[in-house]
């Protein structure tokens, strides 16, 4: 029985390290500023991608108060090779395949080990995809 147990530990010790390991070293990983409901800002580390001039992340999902505040379009920042940059950011679900294929090409295969660990998919999926449009710099 305690051997039994110690296996089990160990598989979802290395089922999450894995996933860790995917998300953390599969690519660029940059940190979101996210607003939080008390006027602070929350840190989130999140992956990134671009296709021409704009940007894109998923996090979270319909609902989120962040996300609710997006809607109509605002600021947000992300801290990228230890620059605060900042954006113009809105909630754009029409483009969830479109970030979903660009996350492909950028991450390769930590994307489909994440994908294939969360039992989930482009149609699965119900995180919500963010179109950032640069506004700004500024240091660390």
């Amino acid at each position: 029985m305690k051997h039994g147990l110690m296996v089990i530990a160990g598989i979802v010790v290395m089922y999450f390290g894995l996933i860790f390991a995917a998300s953390e070293l599969g690519g660029e990983v940059v940190t979101l500023l996210r607003p939080s409901a008390d006027g602070n800002f929350d840190e989130v580390r999140i992956w990134f991608t671009e296709a021409d001039s704009d940007a894109f992340i998923e996090h979270g999902s319909d609902g989120d108060w962040w996300l609710e505040r997006l809607k109509a379009g605002g600021p947000l920042s992300l801290m990228r090779a230890g620059l605060k940059v900042d954006y113009h950011a809105v909630s754009a679900p029409d483009l969830h395949a479109r970030y979903h294929e660009l996350r492909r090409e950028k991450y390769g295969i930590a994307d489909q080990i994440i994908e294939q660990l969360s039992f989930s998919s482009v149609d699965t999926c119900e995180g919500v995809v963010v179109r950032l449009q640069r506004t700004g710099f500024s240091g660390t």
